[in-house]
């Protein structure tokens, strides 16, 4: 016969032991920009999900995904530094730690979406793990954050109507020398001023991706959005590389896929903000945002008027920045529809 107080004793012991493994848990901050009831907010429990499930020895997760750190470049300063573990920026923000990803967002890179897609999941993910190890930092994996477009008070369908034009435009390198090219009034400032800086005349509209396009309320300032689709961000997974070396190899591996599958994500998230994007005509009037796509006529003025980025960006970025151009290059000829 088992004494009750055996019983009590035992599960005290079992108790006692759960609150030590999880003490002992090693605390991991992660960081990120994410609204509430999105579809990256989902995401990120997913993220949880497995790292509480197959974390081997456990990681306790402080999630402060909902810009607690800060600015993108202040997230990502933070990982390099040590003081955060994982971060997820978008690839403008990325570009400001490795220059050379620049490279993916250069205009009308890839000839088609699918043939883009392929690249993304074969040469760029080498090339990419590439360029940020060298500035203490391993990549995991792509996040997503859409495809970068317009947002004005007039619509910008033609190149030639952005010249001289008050643009908000990130600072990553390819939208600077874009700007440059199209001969905007290219001004900089922090992506949490465009609303007041929309208001107050300072700028008449930006670049940015479609995401964060509606997510920040940009559209509430913005009479259209011009689907020039020029580029796509991709966003990254990040980890501070001394922190990522030492832990196990489970958990090594376990990172590297934790976010989910990238390929069905990305097609969940394009279909999401697609049907988020088609809400925003039908916004009150004053409110109503216009979302103009290009014809194919259009967009191939628009690809020939940027075409000289390319060759501006590698001569400022130099040697590095070529190898992950030609990694391109040469992925795109290894395309096939048929794939």
């Amino acid at each position: 016969m088992v004494h009750v107080s055996a019983v009590r004793s035992a599960v005290a012991a079992v108790a006692l032991m759960s609150g030590l493994a999880s003490a002992s848990a090693q605390e991991v901050i992660v960081t990120g920009v994410t609204y509430p009831g999105t579809i990256t907010d989902d995401q990120w429990k997913v993220f949880e999900a497995n790292v509480a499930r197959e974390a081997d020895p456990p990681l306790k997760l402080k999630m402060l995904v909902r810009s607690e750190v800060g600015s993108e470049e202040t997230m990502v300063n933070a990982t390099r530094r040590g003081r955060v573990q994982l971060t997820a920026p978008s690839l403008t923000a990325s570009t400001q730690a490795a220059p050379e990803l620049a490279v993916l967002a250069l205009p009308y890179l890839f000839d088609s979406v699918e043939q883009m897609d392929y690249v993304l999941e074969t040469v760029a993910k080498d090339e990419a793990r590439r360029v940020v190890a060298a500035r203490g930092l391993v990549f995991l994996n792509w996040i997503d954050s859409g495809w970068l477009g317009i947002y004005a008070r007039d619509a910008l369908v033609e190149p030639e109507q952005v010249k001289g034009y008050k643009l908000r435009t990130p600072p990553a390198l390819a939208a600077q020398v874009m700007a440059q090219v199209l001969g905007a009034d290219a001004i900089y400032i922090p992506y949490t001023e465009i609303i007041p800086a929309m208001q107050t005349g300072l700028i008449d509209g930006g670049i940015t991706a479609d995401y964060p396009f509606f997510t920040g309320s940009i559209d509430a300032e913005s009479k259209y959005f011009i689907y020039t689709r020029h580029a796509y961000d991709t966003g990254m997974f990040l980890a501070n590389k001394n922190w990522y070396d030492r832990l196990s190899e489970t958990n090594k591996a376990m990172l590297l896929t934790a976010y989910g599958d990238m390929v069905d994500f990305r097609a969940r998230t394009r279909a999401y903000t697609a049907a988020e994007m088609a809400k925003l005509p039908q916004k009150p009037d004053g409110l109503a945002t216009q979302v103009i796509e290009l014809t194919p006529a259009q967009r191939a003025r628009w690809a020939a008027a940027t075409r000289p980025t390319h060759r501006l960006l590698l001569d400022k970025l130099g040697s590095s920045a070529a190898s992950f151009y030609d990694a391109i290059q040469a992925g795109k000829a290894a395309y096939s529809p048929d794939q």
